[in-house]
């Protein structure tokens, strides 16, 4: 099977990467490629690195579609590595713009695709999020995809989505006020997954077709691949993930959405920072795990404000965030299920957005509150905090957890979809 990815946010790859890590690379092809210019916008490293095995699969960029040499195709990708909300100066945010509208205009995705696998793919996956950009570049693509009638399926970009809410609007794109193909309408040949039934979406899609097929990443066999090795730390160091949101300037509240704002980012590390002073014995290490598009420098400022010190950003895979982690604390994010599920012990944050969410959706209202790491107060959430220093605590906790949460989610969904694309 030929098998091509367009990816506009990294999420999806969360989905795509368990599923490709059992895959038979020697009989499939699968190429990754993204409409950004650069996958360092997203990661500290290569992504090949997301695997846990070394697989012969290929990412590309829009850069590689321009066609340029190896040197000056480099070179872009260094200077565009920066994400959109990483740049503060004025100049480069110019610059920046400049490259991404001459890549959208000269480069040639189709063309690229189709020498790659000598004609054409027979899957093309997309993200669900109608994040895709309306440029010529995606343009071009949808217009190739409905030309040759490719099958097309649409992959979840988080492990659940609140179900009990309507929210979208389901399209490839944000806009809907256009009306040409492929601007509002999904493919002729699509396919609509998702990591559990969502009835409003189900709504929304009306004839085009559908599916439920779990979520890949937390998969016992995908969760047995990547098992983290036993902790190392000694000398009392403990380490601490962070799953942390990215914060605007206003909350902007709506059906499954939300948004924080700078008060709730420095009020989550002001009380961090007394909950370690209050246990001045324990080294700690706080690991943070940002939303893929971030301010760093807004968030340095945050840290030295507060008088956070030994701290570091990790901006990879959630699976690959885990290793060598004694315990989690997250604001909002269903990243936090999938640590819970690697039975990494985790501490849920009190904040407004997760209450906000629970009062438009039962089952995450059931998912959360009766977690041992749920947190209705900041009271509530230092006793914990100090509770689950203690290891036998964690692990009883994170045990208990665990079988909560994996009774939300299929166990075999890897098997199930590579027996139905006959991978």
């Amino acid at each position: 099977m030929k098998i091509l990815q367009i990816l506009e946010e990294s999420p999806s790859l969360d989905f795509t990467i368990p599923l490709f890590e059992f895959v038979d690379d020697k009989k499939n092809e699968i190429l990754i490629f993204t409409t950004k210019p650069s996958y360092l916008n997203w990661f500290d490293h290569e992504p090949k690195k997301l695997f846990t095995n070394d697989k012969s699969i290929t990412f590309a960029t829009s850069v590689d579609t321009l066609f340029f040499g190896s040197v000056l195709t480099r070179v872009i990708k260094y200077v565009c590595r920066n994400n959109r909300d990483n740049l503060n100066n004025l100049l480069s945010k110019i610059l920046r713009k400049c490259i991404n509208y001459f890549i959208n205009n000269i480069s040639n995705p189709v063309k690229y695709f189709e020498i790659f696998f000598d004609g054409l793919p027979d899957y093309v996956f997309i993200d669900t999020r109608n994040d895709f950009d309306n440029g010529k570049i995606n343009k071009s693509i949808f217009k190739w995809i409905d030309q040759h009638s490719l099958k097309t399926i649409g992959v979840p970009v988080s492990s659940y989505t609140i179900e009990g809410t309507k929210w979208g609007p389901v399209t490839p794109f944000g806009k809907l006020e256009e009306n040409e193909r492929p601007v509002k309408n999904f493919p002729l040949n699509y396919e609509y997954w998702m990591a559990s039934e969502q009835k409003f979406v189900v709504e929304q899609l009306g004839d085009t077709p559908y599916k439920s097929v779990g979520y890949t990443g937390v998969d016992d066999k995908y969760i047995e691949l990547i098992k983290n090795s036993e902790n190392k730390n000694t000398n009392n160091s403990f380490n601490i993930l962070l799953n942390v949101r990215h914060f605007g300037s206003s909350r902007n509240f709506g059906p499954a959405a939300g948004k924080y704002i700078y008060e709730d980012i420095l009020n989550f590390f002001i009380t961090i920072k007394n909950c370690m002073e209050q246990n001045n014995t324990h080294k700690f290490n706080l690991i943070i795990k940002p939303h893929y598009y971030v301010n760093f420098k807004n968030f340095h400022k945050i840290l030295k404000r507060v008088g956070i010190k030994n701290y570091k950003f990790i901006r990879t895979s959630i699976y690959q965030s885990l290793e060598n982690i004694d315990l989690v604390i997250g604001m909002h994010t269903s990243v936090n299920l999938i640590s819970i599920l690697y039975s990494k012990p985790t501490i849920l944050y009190p904040q407004i957005l997760t209450k906000k969410l629970m009062e438009q959706d039962l089952k995450s209202k059931n998912m959360y509150t009766k977690l041992n790491g749920y947190c209705e107060n900041e009271n509530e959430f230092k006793e914990k905090f100090n509770m689950f220093l203690d290891q036998k605590i964690r692990l009883e906790y994170s045990n208990e957890d665990k079988n909560h949460i994996s009774k939300f989610f299929e166990s075999s969904s890897i098997d199930k979809i590579m027996a139905d694309l006959n991978l």
